[in-house]
């Protein structure tokens, strides 16, 4: 047993099968379909040379921590974003800020939440009971994956509302979901404020970009808004850098008679698949020059491998180190959609003392 390792264990859990009105919003998620954290524990695997608390006080320290340690309240996962990062992180909050993109829009400036609820986060602290150490992620023993045996009994019981889709295909939608799994790790240190996001199943070249068209008031078109001269352009959600820039197509018939489409199902709907309508100017990305959509600054598990990694966390003897661990669903990856709610998935987060701090 490697004796310079600590792994947090957590198992996410089932979200409620309870079937779901076709009218609450179909925004990224429906609020009774968000996912449930089960447990949460972190242990030291007999490490005798670090240490943890929830607490500064020295003598709380400890090579446990359990679910009663760090979990005070049932909660439910919901998609946020980490979008707007530099909002918090240029005035070194102690705390990470996540956003939500899923109020419509009827103006044509998208409503930028805070998130309060949705995501796990607990401050901790690291202390090193030996020498100064950098403490890294231990990509040997870090999972992040779906469980299989609970997706399939979830599954089957969607079967039964959506016979037309087979349990496998079912299954398939809802292991995707570890695929907007992120992990986030803040070190709140005076001379070493330093911020990570991981992405798990980060692919080589992609980008998550934090903004763009989106169906929130699941209609199966993309929003718009009615601007001053009575012209429908659609809504630009997520983090921009000035709207002005935004370039649209003209409708191709506007005053066409709209379609109303046909509900697919709460199953079947999700926020990034809409139609534009025939109407309204819609957005012409390849000709908004000018425009930026921020993209997420992310990590992929690899790049924690090594002794040259950028993700580090400086472990002090006698001082603790405050660390701020979040796990959350990144609400504009492609693959947080309806057919993954209320999947189960499985982290183990485990950090090693990497090398001596010199």
């Amino acid at each position: 047993m490697n004796k310079k390792r600590i792994i947090l264990t957590s198992l996410i859990g089932i979200g409620a099968i309870a079937a779901v009105s076709v009218s609450l919003t179909w925004a990224w998620y429906a609020s009774s379909d968000r996912l449930k954290i089960n447990s949460f524990d972190i242990d030291m695997n007999g490490n005798v040379e670090l240490l943890m608390s929830t607490s500064k006080e020295l003598n709380t320290f400890k090579e446990e921590l359990t679910s009663k340690d760090l979990i005070e309240n049932e909660f439910l996962f919901a998609p946020v974003s980490s979008m707007y990062r530099d909002t918090w992180f240029n005035q070194k909050a102690d705390t990470p800020i996540f956003y939500d993109s899923s109020t419509p829009s009827l103006t044509g400036v998208a409503a930028v939440e805070e998130a309060s609820t949705g995501f796990f986060q607990k401050r901790i602290y690291l202390l090193s009971n030996a020498v100064d150490y950098y403490a890294a992620l231990d990509i040997e023993h870090c999972v992040f994956n779906y469980n299989e045996t609970l997706n399939s009994l979830r599954a089957q019981e969607l079967h039964k509302e959506y016979p037309e889709v087979s349990v496998d295909e079912i299954t398939q939608k809802l292991n995707s979901l570890r695929d907007c799994l992120r992990m986030s790790i803040l070190v709140n240190e005076e001379d070493y404020y330093r911020y990570y996001v991981i992405d798990p199943y980060k692919q080589e070249n992609e980008d998550i970009l934090f903004g763009g068209t989106l169906d929130n008031d699941g209609d199966g078109y993309y929003d718009f808004y009615t601007d001053d001269e009575g012209h429908k352009k659609e809504v630009i959600y997520g983090e921009v850098n000035d709207l002005s820039k935004v370039a649209y197509r003209d409708p191709i018939n506007p005053n066409g008679e709209v379609e109303t489409l046909e509900s697919k199902g709460h199953f079947f709907g999700n926020s990034f698949d809409a139609k534009n309508r025939i109407d309204t100017y819609t957005f012409d990305k390849a000709n908004s020059n000018g425009l930026e959509i921020a993209k997420e600054e992310s990590y992929a598990l690899s790049d924690a491998d090594g002794l040259d990694t950028e993700i580090l966390i400086p472990c002090y003897h006698g001082q603790p180190t405050e660390v701020v661990i979040s796990v959350y669903l990144e609400g504009w990856d492609k693959a947080c959609i309806n057919q993954t709610m209320g999947a189960c998935f499985e982290t183990n987060i485990s950090f090693k003392l990497l090398r001596r701090i010199l």
